[in-house]
């Protein structure tokens, strides 16, 4: 039935054609497991090996679109290296109160800002910490929090609605690239009213 006799064996065509797919599998991959990568200038080696140095990554929120973007955006650049993504939002008491007192409406919009940016980190299957703190100014807040839990990077969304005239980064920002001791991204993307 197609079988043919060669010094006593039996040889099948199927199994023919099965042997030299696989030894034409086998050589790609031989050929794949030893291919020699391009090798690297000294200075991208250094900036990925900077990059891959990056563990914590905090991301203040507010609870708005452009802070969970941001969110995302830090999952995105923590992935490969397994980053722990620290959440916080900053409860602003006014000098008018004292630091501890209660807040409940503050209180529960920032436990739903950091919940729902903490579902976004767990998507992505990285450690997400979350931290509320209480301070006057939410970018001293921020700076506290960072070097408390020693954040390599600060990834701020930035509204894409804010008004480029009287303040363009906002207080909080500026706080973050004067005063802070770690790597800091703004994401502002387009405004969606942009023509």
């Amino acid at each position: 039935m197609g079988a043919g006799a060669y010094n006593g064996l039996v040889v099948h065509p199927l199994g023919t054609l099965l042997a030299i797919l696989f030894a034409a599998l086998m050589a790609v991959l031989l050929l794949w497991m030893f291919r020699v990568p391009a090798p690297l200038t000294m200075e991208v080696a250094h900036a990925r090996r900077s990059v891959s140095g990056i563990s914590r990554i905090l991301v203040p929120t507010r609870g708005t679109a452009h802070d969970q973007r941001a969110t995302e955006l830090a999952c995105r650049l923590g992935q490969e290296q397994r980053s722990q993504i620290i959440v916080t939002y900053v409860v602003e008491v006014p000098l008018t109160l004292s630091l501890g007192t209660q807040m409940p409406e503050e209180e529960t919009r920032a436990e739903e800002a950091v919940q729902r940016s903490a579902e976004i980190v767990k998507a992505h299957n990285l450690e997400a910490i979350t931290r509320i703190e209480r301070d006057r100014d939410a970018g001293r807040g921020i700076l506290r929090v960072a070097g408390d839990l020693d954040a390599d990077l600060v990834v701020v969304g930035m509204d894409p609605e804010r008004s480029h005239f009287a303040d363009p980064l906002g207080r909080t920002i500026e706080t973050l690239l004067r005063r802070g001791n770690f790597e800091v991204i703004v994401d502002k993307h387009p405004s969606s009213q942009a023509a």
